[in-house]
């Protein structure tokens, strides 16, 4: 039964739920890692550097140049005037020509491209700015004024140490600046050649060295941070993706949920109106085979009646064939009389409430064997019995079951001597009852359609019936949910089983 909205796309629908499956912290992790290549990555860090350098240049020129300033007036007063503003005029030019790359880097639009050449060029000016420095150690030592000469060393000292704070962030910069400060006042305390300055010129080396170190560590530092900042921005924008995937892949989720929860309401209502008009048609159809069963019984017994009237009072004036034909009627009308006895009785089933008491299936096994004591003659039967329970059920169907299967057994025996057995086993809250049987026995391609209605293996010469009583046999079983089957071999006899529940229906 075709239900419009219940045909959803099982493939696409397994693929979206399958791409929404969480990847896990590690997963996410190693996307963030691997979200930026290393030649990027290195790329943005450089651009960072940049950024950094030049941030703070201008001010630094201007500390730079009050430094300078401070320097040449102290040391001129043990120079002269003419060295200090040989060196001051030195100083300005570095100044000025860092202070015009730092305004030219202003005007331009820093990215990825570009950001190399600015950090060479100012690698290039921190080179300037300390050779002029360096400069310093001998346009401004004076030979014979040791105060002044450790003045020369301390603002020396301090310009390494300030250059930290605005160079580091490209360790080449800040060493070949603190390199080219340092070394000619090294070499300069060096010339002396007393104990006092040779002690000098191994501390500015020293200090030199520790400079160089700090600076390399704390550029380390920064790099790292940098590198951090990019992976955590990466991981960030793939955890963004990753929500907005997962959202739209919950949002398709759920429409296919309420398409699937809409498709399956619809199917329930479609399934129950179904079943209530299946309900209604069984009952019409039960009300109709009960009507028209029980109207047929008085135009059967009429057309019995006056057949019996004529062979009685005409048998002497009708020839051989008229008498043929008298039987003909009869015999009809005992097979139509049975057809609408069975008919009528399974439209009763079902019809009614069932009688339900506590029922000895033993002696409703005796009181059917003493029905079918005629026929139990006739056919020579040897019939044998279990022990059999006592059923909480519907005394008339029990007996209606049996006296079924075991006319079934008696009118489709074989040459050989008939033997019938009726067994009962406890299985679970089920008792399963058998009738076997040594007959002619069933081919297994017919085991469901014996089953049906007016379904017969055998012309009505050869075995007379209606074909209804192991659909009657059913239908009583399924009343207690319970289930009924057969097991046979053509010519090998057959044994029919039927389940009915321990504490019936």
């Amino acid at each position: 039964m075709p239900v419009h909205g219940a045909d959803m796309p099982q493939e696409r629908l397994e693929l979206r739920i399958t791409d929404a499956v969480d990847p896990g912290p590690d997963t996410l992790l190693n996307a963030g890692k691997s979200a930026q290549a290393p030649d990027e990555q290195a790329r943005l860090i450089a651009v960072e550097q940049v950024r950094l350098l030049y941030l703070n240049t201008a001010t630094a020129q201007v500390v730079t140049l009050f430094n300078g300033m401070v320097l040449a007036a102290v040391q001129s007063t043990a120079l002269g005037h003419r060295p200090a503003l040989i060196w001051m005029a030195l100083i300005g030019m570095v100044g000025a020509v860092r202070i015009a790359m730092t305004l030219a880097y202003k005007k331009t639009k820093l990215d990825v491209a570009n950001a190399v050449y600015w950090r060479n060029l100012f690698f290039f000016g921190a080179g300037l700015a300390g050779a002029a420095w360096g400069a310093a150690g001998f346009l401004l030592f004076p030979p014979d004024s040791f105060a002044h000469q450790l003045f020369l060393a301390f603002v020396l000292g301090g310009m390494m140490a300030g250059a930290i704070g605005t160079m580091v962030s490209w360790f080449p910069a800040f060493a070949i600046f603190s390199i080219l400060t340092a070394l000619p006042a090294v070499a300069r305390f060096l010339m002396h050649g007393d104990s006092m300055h040779y002690a000098m010129a191994w501390m500015i080396l020293l200090f030199l060295v520790a400079m160089l170190l700090i600076g390399h560590r704390v550029y380390r530092t920064i790099t790292e941070t940098f590198r951090l900042r990019f992976e955590n921005k990466a991981l960030i924008d793939d955890l963004t993706r990753a929500k907005k995937r997962t959202d739209r892949l919950n949002n398709e989720l759920m429409a296919a949920q309420n398409g699937l929860r809409r498709s399956n309401e619809e199917l329930e209502n479609r399934v129950a109106e179904r079943t209530s008009e299946l309900s209604r048609a069984n009952e019409e159809l039960e009300k109709f085979a009960y009507v028209a069963s029980h109207d047929l019984q008085e135009p059967l017994r009429t057309v019995a009646n006056f057949s019996q009237l004529l062979e009685e009072r005409y048998t002497d004036k009708l020839d051989k064939d008229g008498r043929e034909f008298i039987g003909y009627i009869h015999s009809g009308a005992r097979h139509m009389r049975t057809l609408v006895d069975d008919l009528l009785a399974y439209s009763r089933l079902g019809a009614k409430a069932l009688s339900l008491s506590e029922v000895d299936c033993e002696k409703v096994l005796c009181e059917v064997l003493e029905d079918l004591k005629m026929a139990v003659q006739e056919s020579a039967a040897e019939i044998a019995h279990d022990p059999l329970p006592v059923l909480r059920a519907d005394a008339g169907q029990i007996r209606q079951l049996f006296a079924n299967l075991l006319s079934n057994a008696i009118k489709f025996r074989s040459a050989e001597p008939l033997r019938i057995h009726v067994g009962a086993t406890r299985q679970g809250d089920d008792w399963i009852f058998s009738v076997r049987d040594n007959g002619i026995g069933i081919n297994p391609k017919y085991y469901t359609q014996i089953f049906g209605m007016y379904e017969r293996l055998h012309s009505m010469s050869q075995y007379p019936g209606t074909g209804i009583g192991l659909a009657l046999c059913k239908k009583i079983v399924e009343e207690y949910h319970g289930r009924i089957w057969v097991d046979s071999e053509e010519g090998r006899g057959s044994a029919f089983h039927f389940s009915i529940p321990c504490a019936g229906q």
